[in-house]
């Protein structure tokens, strides 16, 4: 039985990607504290487009970013003074405490204790 040389070269074709990738390494898979950060960010999104930045601040919006940008780790100090900021924080804590994050792991607080007065 002879095999038609197009069908040997569609056959090579088809396989040569697969062996390729076969002496690659896997990915890292991501640790629980790049996962939790990665659904952060994704939360943080999608609240951003209910509660504008603009109403927010941007020195509360870069204490937050640092917050990422510094891998979700240790307390950034995005201080909520305003209603805005408390709401969007409000917002923020609720969302990723029920995607299964605590709210120790959440950049608000002020480095003087509360700054937002009830009014």
């Amino acid at each position: 039985m002879r095999i038609a040389p197009t069908l040997l070269v569609l056959g090579f074709i088809a396989f040569a990607p697969a062996t390729s990738h076969a002496n690659e390494a896997p990915p890292e898979p991501l640790s629980w504290r790049e996962k939790k950060c990665a659904m952060y960010q994704d939360i943080r999104a999608e609240v951003l487009q209910y509660i504008p930045a603009d109403e927010i601040g941007q020195d509360f919006l870069d204490a937050e970013e640092n917050y990422i940008a510094g891998g979700c780790r240790g307390r950034a100090y995005a201080c909520p003074e305003t209603v805005s900021q408390l709401q969007y924080a409000d917002a923020m804590s609720l969302r990723v405490m029920s995607g299964g994050i605590s709210g120790t792991f959440l950049p608000y607080g002020c480095e003087s204790g509360t700054a937002t007065t009830p009014e």
